[in-house]
């Protein structure tokens, strides 16, 4: 069949006009969607800010690890990284330091606040308990913590860490080497705690959780060896710190 000149005009119209719409569709929408809807930065940089007890600290001290995934993530956004961590502090500790300059390591920060930060990834110092133990302090500090942090107006997440290791738990060049029923009864502590992050960040704050501990399991409630340091048997591994990173990268949601 051959088809008319007046077909073809009107079929050729058809197309531009759904062209015309398109294109402007397009530049109508907001900044941060593109025509499929896949959301991209509306800043060009953000200020991200970890706290926590040694966990934290070791992701180094310009958060490499981090800073390595969200690069692969946002190839063309700016980020100003700041870890407050300090080893060996335990839930209460952090909450007393929390409105305070800051000076660890190589690392000297006002407070926290004065920074305002657009997020907060809140440790779990989980392995740290108090001594004797208190399961339920724990719980009312750490959530007291979240709560300053919120404060601040920053997106605030709550971090559960890599599970910690039930045989040989503090063994190792630098560990502390504890008697093996002592270690074992640490890590069922560090485990409890662990568990308050993510029952605190799910059922009670509803805060966004990056669960690490439930991905470095192994054997139900402890730790997979991949994800911990043989030189001490407690602090994240390569893998551990990597594993963490990259949670961080694909939970963080950026304004």
């Amino acid at each position: 069949m051959i088809m008319s000149s007046q077909y073809l005009v009107a079929s050729g119209l058809g197309i531009l006009v759904f062209l015309f719409i398109l294109v402007t569709t397009y530049y109508s929408l907001p900044p941060t969607m593109n025509v499929l809807g896949a959301k991209t930065p509306s800043k060009d940089s953000y200020t991200i800010a970890i706290y926590g007890d040694s966990m934290v600290d070791t992701m180094g001290e310009s958060l490499e690890y981090l800073s390595i995934a969200l690069r692969k993530k946002y190839p063309n956004t700016g980020f100003h990284y700041y870890n407050y961590g300090i080893g060996g502090q335990n839930v209460e500790q952090g909450l007393l330091r929390f409105h305070s300059p800051f000076s660890y390591k190589t690392r000297s920060f006002s407070s926290l606040s004065s920074h305002h930060p657009d997020v907060i990834i809140m440790g779990s110092f989980a392995y740290n308990p108090f001594s004797p133990h208190f399961r339920d302090k724990h719980w009312r500090v750490l959530s007291q913590l979240v709560k300053e942090a919120q404060n601040t107006g920053a997106d605030v997440y709550m971090l559960a860490e890599i599970a910690p290791l039930r045989n040989d738990f503090g063994k190792g060049p630098n560990g502390v080497n504890w008697p093996e029923e002592l270690a074992q009864k640490h890590s069922a502590h560090i485990v409890e705690q662990l568990e308050n992050v993510i029952f605190l960040a799910i059922d009670h704050l509803k805060v966004p959780l990056i669960n690490a501990y439930s991905i470095s399991q192994i054997d139900g409630k402890f730790g997979n060896k991949r994800f911990v340091d043989p030189n001490d048997n407690i602090h994240p591994s390569v893998a551990g710190h990597k594993l963490m990173a990259e949670l961080i990268a694909s939970t963080i949601k950026l304004r």
